[in-house]
């Protein structure tokens, strides 16, 4: 049962690495099932899923990094998708709490781009406070490029509450708190370990000289 498991997961992801990587684009995209065995050419953040699942290989996770660094990160965090055509409420300029998460989750358990995890944990926390103490909400959706103006509304007014980014913010705070936590410990570990370095020293030097 176990090996027929590992044996369908393998396929699985050969299946996806197959079917919705673009070598084109070097980039997961959707699969166009309209044109067979094509896939679209839009890049959106959705394409990071693969990394969140550790299917991935290196050169992608590679290309895939580089393009969130250079297209998707903004000063408010991560757009959803990068082409300024569309006017659905999910894409560009907006910001979405779950593809923040999901982007965010992917990178920080990779040690390569720890630092680039935190930039979007930050960026996106720091936009859901500052227009949280400016309307005592937290809102469905954040315009991240223009992180001063309210995202646009799209199908229906923006939803201020919100459950997900409520969960998404507490989330990264957690990790953000825990981070610190563990720095300061092995901060005090470190300089009591120097200090003990110092008085063994002392102690060596003293005993030294009476010897003498």
């Amino acid at each position: 049962l176990i090996l027929g498991k590992i044996i369908q997961t393998k396929q699985r992801r050969q299946t996806i690495l197959k079917y919705i990587w673009s070598n084109e684009l070097k980039f997961f995209t959707d699969f166009n099932f309209i044109q067979k065995n094509k896939q679209t050419n839009r890049l959106t953040l959705a394409g990071i899923y693969p990394l969140w699942l550790n299917i991935a290989t290196n050169e992608q996770t590679k290309y895939i990094v580089e393009k969130i660094e250079t297209l998707f990160l903004f000063d408010g965090s991560l757009v959803t998708i990068i082409s300024k055509q569309s006017t659905q409420q999910w894409d560009y300029p907006n910001g979405w709490a779950p593809l923040q998460y999901i982007a965010y989750r992917s990178l920080i358990q990779i040690s390569d781009y720890k630092n680039l995890a935190r930039i979007i944990r930050q960026r996106w926390m720091s936009l859901n406070e500052r227009v949280f103490k400016e309307t005592g909400k937290m809102m469905e959706k954040y315009d991240v490029v223009n992180i001063n103006k309210p995202a646009d509304d799209g199908e229906y007014k923006t939803q201020d509450g919100f459950e997900w980014t409520n969960g998404v913010y507490l989330q990264m705070l957690y990790d953000q708190q825990l981070e610190l936590e563990f720095n300061l410990f092995f901060f005090f570990i470190s300089m009591k370990y120097y200090r003990i370095k110092i008085s063994y020293r002392q102690y060596i030097s003293t005993k030294k000289r009476n010897v003498n």
